[in-house]
């Protein structure tokens, strides 16, 4: 009878230091995960299946050719003109993803917004003058779903934001030309006369921006994007004043405005420097 009771007693403790056990790595899984020099994301992906993501966190370096549109008033008779340049720029960016579904962006660029002013004749002349070259942007951005949420892949992503330009009020340029012209037989000579001068704003101005991008899963930690944007400007970041003078006599304006508005087509290499996982379907293990 000792005997029996004794063996009961026993197998009741064996029983409930197993249910012990097993408690414990039900509680501890995600912790213990962590330890392992593979990785959270591997041990789960051989145990859960796929991954959920539930935020995370990137900074990212942008190289991208900007293309901006400046207009002119008046060409003074064809005298002068403009036109769009196309020029490399760069930037970094900060951000942070929610659920692989909605991004949140701020940017700092070097990039800037420019006013071409070219004078026609026997020898042309061109000039390329710009402002102070700081953007800062914040944007937000949608994932385009093609399959499951929550998981980390490859993916189009659209978007939109707004962006601060500072400009600093001060002149960048200032430019005078010289030349002749016969007036005509035994009539003389006309002297003629232009000046530019170039200038930012006195207050910031802003730009409006959509996106498309398509980001690529290159590594647990890295992400490629190749991205192009649409800006338009709101206040012009820099003009260009023009007077023409015929024999010290101003015969003519002419303004050159640059605001902003073009197109960006670029490549951004973004490093993940935190990864929330979501562990709450782990309660079955």
């Amino acid at each position: 009878m000792r005997f029996t009771i004794i063996f009961l007693l026993l197998s009741a403790w064996s029983v409930a230091r197993a249910q012990d056990n097993a408690d414990y790595y039900r509680r501890t899984l995600p912790q213990e995960f962590s330890r392992k020099k593979y990785g959270v994301e591997s041990l789960l992906k051989k145990t859960a299946g796929d991954v959920k993501i539930r935020n995370r966190w990137y900074i990212g370096v942008d190289g991208f050719l900007r293309n901006d549109r400046n207009t002119i008033t008046n060409t003074l008779d064809d005298l002068i003109g403009t036109h769009s340049p196309t020029v490399a720029s760069y930037a970094a960016s900060v951000g942070w993803v929610i659920r692989e579904q909605w991004a949140l962006e701020a940017e700092y660029a070097r990039s800037a917004i420019h006013n071409d002013l070219l004078i026609k004749g026997d020898n042309p002349l061109a000039y390329r003058l710009e402002n102070d070259k700081n953007v800062i942007s914040f944007r937000g951005k949608r994932r385009l779903l093609f399959g499951k949420p929550y998981l980390r892949r490859s993916a189009f992503w659209i978007g939109g934001g707004a962006a601060l330009v500072p400009n600093s009020g001060t002149q960048k340029s200032y430019m005078e030309f010289v030349g002749y012209k016969e007036k005509g037989r035994r009539q003389g000579i006309d002297t003629l006369y232009l000046t530019s001068d170039t200038y930012t704003a006195r207050k910031t101005t802003f730009l409006l921006e959509a996106t498309a991008e398509y980001v690529i899963k290159v590594a647990r930690v890295a992400d490629l994007s190749f991205f192009a944007r649409k800006q338009w400007g709101y206040g012009n970041s820099l003009q260009t004043e023009l007077v023409y003078s015929v024999n010290s006599v101003e015969t003519d304006r002419s303004v050159i405005r640059g605001n902003g508005t073009g197109w960006s087509l670029g490549i951004s290499l973004r490093y993940v420097f935190q990864l929330g996982y979501d562990f709450k379907d782990l309660n079955s293990f």
